[in-house]
């Protein structure tokens, strides 16, 4: 933003017009996601008759070192995220098994080294874009057997200073940044193992078990310990 516009405007105090041009610019912060992956939305998940009700666990990381005051926003975002798909219920008792999200952020090298390089100005007052790098691994558990999806990575670019950001991308307040993040990469994280097949195969087995298991109690008998179902997995005594 240029002083030079400013001054002849208003006749104030040259220092007052710098701190409000430099601070009104500071606040302008757009971010948007990287464009290496196609967008995943909510349509693009099979739902399921009845959504699997599953304890939610998260861990949020910083450069794989666990960082605990990153587990409550995660696990908000998470949880809202996986009970809108429709596919998955998050609730607090392990009823059918557990969703273990774990996210982490890998510190940008780059921005590091930009920013220390230009150690007498701040970045906004230069103008740059700042790369937030994160992935996620997702483990679904249900009847002792775990299927997952790691290494799912997405990006988002936050603008900040005099930054042009072309018209057909789709950008958004920099404080909704890391729940578009999480969006993405919970949703490409069903949608492999839905396509994979692996997802309707560990639901399946599941179904199964629990369908046995009521008939047995319903003609009242006990199915002997070793008894092992189709699937490979042992039915415990009702």
């Amino acid at each position: 933003m240029s002083t030079r516009r400013i001054f002849p405007l208003v006749a104030l105090p040259a220092f007052v017009m710098l701190f409000l041009a430099l601070g009104g610019c500071a606040t302008q912060r757009s971010s948007f996601l990287g464009g290496s992956l196609p967008a995943v939305s909510y349509n693009d998940l099979r739902k399921p008759s009845r959504p699997f009700r599953l304890k939610l666990v998260v861990e949020f990381q910083r450069n794989g070192e666990h960082f605990p005051k990153g587990d409550v926003p995660l696990k908000d975002y998470a949880n809202r995220i996986l009970r809108n798909t429709g596919v998955i219920t998050p609730v607090e008792e392990q009823e059918e098994g557990e969703v273990r999200v774990v996210v982490n952020n890998i510190a940008d090298q780059s921005t590091v080294a930009t920013e220390r390089a230009a150690a007498r100005h701040p970045l906004w007052m230069i103008g740059t874009t700042i790369t937030d790098a994160y992935e996620l691994s997702m483990f679904i558990t249900m009847q002792g057997k775990t299927i997952s999806r790691t290494g799912i990575g997405q990006a988002v670019h936050t603008a900040l200073g005099n930054v042009s950001i072309p018209d057909y991308i789709q950008t958004f307040p920099h404080d909704q940044a890391f729940g578009k993040v999480v969006e993405q990469m919970i949703l490409r994280a069903l949608q492999g193992m839905q396509q994979s097949g692996e997802l309707a195969k560990l639901t399946a087995d599941s179904e199964s078990r629990v369908v046995i298991s009521m008939k047995a109690k319903i003609h009242g008998f006990e199915l002997p310990e070793h008894f092992m179902l189709k699937s490979g997995y042992p039915l415990s005594r009702v």
